[in-house]
C-alpha cells in the first residue's frame, strides 16, 4: 500500500514531537554516569532539538521558508521528507526578515555556541571523545550550555511563541521540571561563589541578574555599556551602568534594555534622556547639530529615535535601546540615512525607512 504524504499541519506536529524528543532525551544522557558516549549524543541531542524546534517556529509561517533553496522548494518533496532544510542561521535570518519574528541576541549567541559544540562533537576531534580523568568537569561545562539554552527556547516557546505551540505546553512544562538537577547544580554553584561576589560588591561592584540563570552573578565593573559574563552559567550579556546626572546623588544606575524613553534614577528619580546618554559614550551624540554624524537605525530593534552609535573608541558600534552589538553603520545609498547593516544594493531596493529608486519609480 503506497504511504500517504502527510498535511503541513501534521508534518508541524511531527516536527515539535522529534524537537521535544530531542530535548528530553538529551537531559536524560546528561546525568547518566560513567559514560563518555552519554555526554557526546546529550550535546548532540540537544541542539538538535532546539535546531528542529526553530524550524517548527518558521514552518509555521510557510512551508516553503524551511526549504533551504526557496526557488527549489517543492511540496511533494516537503510533504514526503525529502526536501533539504534550512540550519540555525537561515531560520533566525528568515524568522526576522520574511516572518518578522525577532530571536533575541542573547538567545541566538546560545544556541550558536550549542551548534558549534554539537558540531565539534560529530565532525571534529573533542576531549569527551578521550578518556578524560575529569568527567565531571564535561558534565558541569553541558550543564551550563544546556541551562543557557533552555532558559532562551522556554522563554519562546512557552511565552512569546505559546499560541503557536499551544499543543506542546505540557512537554514545555515537562522539560522544566526535568532541569530540576540542573538548577539545583547551579544554586550550588552561586552558593559557593557567594564571597567573592560580596566582596566586588563591597568593592564598589555592581551586580546584575543573569537573564539564563537568574542568579545575581554579574559583575559591573565599569560605567557604559559593556558584555560581562555570569559568575555561575557563565552566559555573557550586555549591560549600560550610567551615573546618575543628579549631582546631589551620585549612584551608578543599571539603565534597563529597551527601556531608553523611560530611564530614571532608581534612588533619586532624575530623568536620564537617551540624547545624554548618546553624547556621554558615542562619537554621534557629540557631534554638532550641522555635523553629518548622527545616531543610527538599529537593524533589530528598528526604534525611533535612532538609538545606534559609534562608541568613543572610534571603533565599537552598540545600540542603546535593545544592547546589541552591530558590525557597523553605513549609509542608505538613496536616502542617505545612516542605519546598522550592509547598504549594498539600497540605492534599488532602499533601507528601513524607504523604498529605493524601485520604491520611487513605482510612486511615479
Amino acid at each position: 500500500m503506497a504511504k500517504t504524504a502527510l498535511t503541513h499541519d501534521q508534518q508541524f506536529m511531527r516536527l515539535c514531537e522529534n524537537g521535544f524528543g530531542f530535548v528530553s532525551k538529551a537531559i536524560e544522557q546528561l546525568w547518566e554516569n560513567g559514560s563518555p558516549d552519554a555526554l557526546k549524543y546529550s550535546v548532540i541531542n540537544f541542539y538538535s532539538g532546539v535546531e528542529l524546534l526553530l524550524k517548527a517556529r518558521l514552518m509555521h509561517e510557510h512551508w516553503s521558508l524551511i526549504v533551504a533553496d526557496p526557488n527549489k522548494a517543492d511540496i511533494d518533496e516537503f510533504l514526503n521528507g525529502e526536501a533539504q532544510t534550512v540550519g540555525l542561521k537561515q531560520a533566525v535570518h528568515r524568522l526576522k526578515k520574511v516572518a518578522q519574528v525577532t530571536v533575541p541576541p542573547n538567545a541566538i549567541n546560545s544556541f550558536e555556541e550549542l551548534r558549534k559544540h554539537r558540531n565539534r562533537m560529530v565532525h571534529f576531534y573533542h576531549l569527551i571523545d578521550i578518556e578524560e580523568p575529569d568527567q565531571e568537569k564535561q558534565r558541569e561545562a553541558v550543564i551550563l550550555e544546556q541551562c543557557r539554552g533552555w532558559f532562551y527556547l522556554r522563554r519562546l516557546l512557552g511565552d512569546d511563541w505559546a499560541e503557536v505551540f499551544a499543543a506542546f505546553q505540557q512537554q514545555v512544562a515537562d522539560i522544566n521540571m526535568s532541569m530540576k538537577r540542573h538548577r539545583e547544580y547551579l544554586g550550588a554553584v552561586y552558593a559557593q561563589i557567594q564571597p567573592e561576589l560580596e566582596a566586588a560588591r563591597q568593592g564598589g561592584a555592581n551586580l546584575a541578574v543573569c537573564s539564563a540563570c537568574g542568579f545575581e552573578a554579574h559583575v559591573l565593573d565599569y560605567i557604559g555599556p559593556h558584555e560581562h559574563k555570569c559568575r555561575v552559567c557563565l552566559a555573557k550579556e550586555s549591560f549600560l551602568l550610567h551615573d546618575c546626572p543628579n549631582e546631589d546623588c551620585g549612584s551608578k544606575i543599571l539603565l534597563p534594555i529597551e527601556e531608553c524613553e523611560t530611564w530614571a534614577c532608581s534612588d533619586c528619580g532624575t530623568s536620564i534622556e537617551l540624547s545624554d546618554v548618546l553624547y556621554e559614550y558615542t562619537i554621534e551624540g557629540k557631534a554638532d547639530h550641522d555635523d553629518p554624524n548622527q545616531a543610527a537605525l538599529c537593524t533589530e530593534c528598528s526604534h525611533i529615535p535612532e538609538t545606534a552609535g559609534t562608541l568613543d573608541n572610534g571603533e565599537t558600534i552598540f545600540c542603546f535601546n535593545c544592547f546589541c552589538w552591530p558590525e557597523k553603520i553605513e549609509y542608505c545609498e538613496w536616502c542617505n540615512e545612516p542605519f546598522t547593516g550592509n547598504a549594498e544594493g539600497t540605492y534599488w531596493s532602499g533601507c528601513e525607512r524607504c523604498d529605493g529608486q524601485v520604491g520611487s519609480a513605482r510612486d511615479d
